[in-house]
């Protein structure tokens, strides 16, 4: 069966004759003989083949490839031999080295040498296949390596010659010119360099260590300034009390959000009887209980941005993981502050609830965020209706 024949009903139904030749520890030991010394020598596969005189074809009876061996029994169309002589020389010499470009193998080299039994007769033959884009890879290197030698060569004739002929110039010039290459991976590198001369020469020299100095300098005060910056838009950007992000930091993520057109939903969480809360047991139990509401939603929205953009009101942009299981997160957080609320062992304050609404970016009708968040809006003031027709 051609291996042309590849993948058809036909094809498989022929080689499964021989799947019982691959259980064969004789086969198996072969087989991981061939994989060893193809990956030691870095060559594209190794195989055994048999000669069928009579038919005058190759017959693949272990193939070492990784991927898409040929299996036991399938003949290869690219190895039909022309006449006897050839079939000769095979037994006396073996295959010469043949390239062949092909669309199933692309540009081969292929070569084999044959096996003989004790009494001198063709066994098989051990075939070996050498991709030609690596090979003109390894000639192209290998010329490069003579032309980077030669090029070197020459420069150091060069090199030696002006060392020989100014030799107190080129040198020091030199050593300052490997400094400003270094100087990236060691910013003290001119420190370090030794020349003290009263010429022009040493001038340069201390031009650059007083240069690489002020660089420097400058460098760590920047350093220090970008720190400090970072440090302040953090501070910036962050609610004192529950440390999530604050109003400031909502508004420029609308401006993101309306400017990139992503798929995104809006949340609000608005705290119930917060103000009953701070009336009845103070504003620090107040304070507490808004915590304990900021938790809940990070705790659930844990890939999204929580915002507190007002004294009870949060706000969450449901992205990323978070984006497509919305529905399921919402009831999540509705349930946990149903049962919080239900926690008898906790203070009053601690029983806090809050109404949640939520609404998804449309494309389609939504201008931006204004119109995702009155939905939610809408949404979040029907859900507080109905806690607190439940709980009056």
């Amino acid at each position: 069966m051609l291996s042309d024949k590849w993948g058809t009903p036909e094809f498989e139904s022929y080689v499964s004759q021989f799947e019982f030749v691959k259980e064969m520890d004789d086969y198996k030991s072969i087989l991981s003989d061939l994989r060893r010394m193809q990956s030691q020598l870095d060559i594209d596969c190794l195989y055994i083949t048999w000669v069928d005189v009579e038919n005058e074809c190759y017959v693949y009876l272990i193939d070492a490839a990784l991927e898409e061996a040929c299996p036991p029994g399938v003949i290869d169309p690219l190895y039909f031999v022309d006449n006897e002589k050839v079939l000769s020389s095979l037994k006396e010499k073996g295959m010469a080295p043949n390239i062949s470009k092909t669309q199933e193998y692309g540009w081969l080299m292929a070569t084999g040498m044959p096996i003989f039994d004790e009494n001198g007769e063709i066994l098989a033959m051990a075939d070996v296949d050498i991709t030609m884009n690596a090979a003109m890879s390894e000639l192209m290197r290998f010329m490069n390596y003579i032309i980077y030698a030669f090029i070197a060569i020459t420069v150091l004739i060069c090199v030696l010659a002006i060392i020989v002929m100014r030799r107190r110039i080129i040198k020091p010039i030199g050593i300052l010119a490997r400094a400003a290459y270094q100087y990236k991976n060691n910013n003290n590198v001119f420190s370090e360099v030794n020349i003290k001369r009263n010429d022009e020469i040493g001038v340069l020299a201390d031009s650059m260590k007083k240069m690489e100095s002020d660089i420097n300098n400058y460098i760590s005060d920047l350093t220090s300034a970008r720190e400090h910056a970072d440090k302040l838009n953090q501070v910036a950007n962050t609610d004192a009390l529950t440390h999530a992000l604050n109003k400031r930091a909502f508004e420029s993520k609308v401006s993101q959000l309306n400017e990139n057109k992503t798929p995104y939903g809006i949340a609000l969480v608005d705290i119930n009887d917060l103000k009953k809360i701070n009336d009845n047991y103070g504003h620090e139990k107040g304070n507490v209980s808004i915590q304990i509401v900021c938790q809940f939603i990070c705790q659930v929205f844990d890939s999204s941005c929580v915002y507190r953009v007002g004294g009870d009101e949060f706000v969450v942009v449901i992205e990323n993981d978070n984006y497509d299981k919305c529905d399921e997160m919402i009831k999540e957080l509705l349930d946990l502050y149903k049962a919080n609320e239900s926690d008898t062992s906790k203070q009053p304050w601690e029983r806090v609830t809050a109404a949640v609404g939520y609404s998804l970016y449309n494309p389609d009708t939504d201008e931006g965020v204004d119109s995702v968040e009155r939905r939610a809006d809408e949404e979040m003031y029907s859900n507080k209706k109905q806690w607190k027709q439940g709980n009056h």
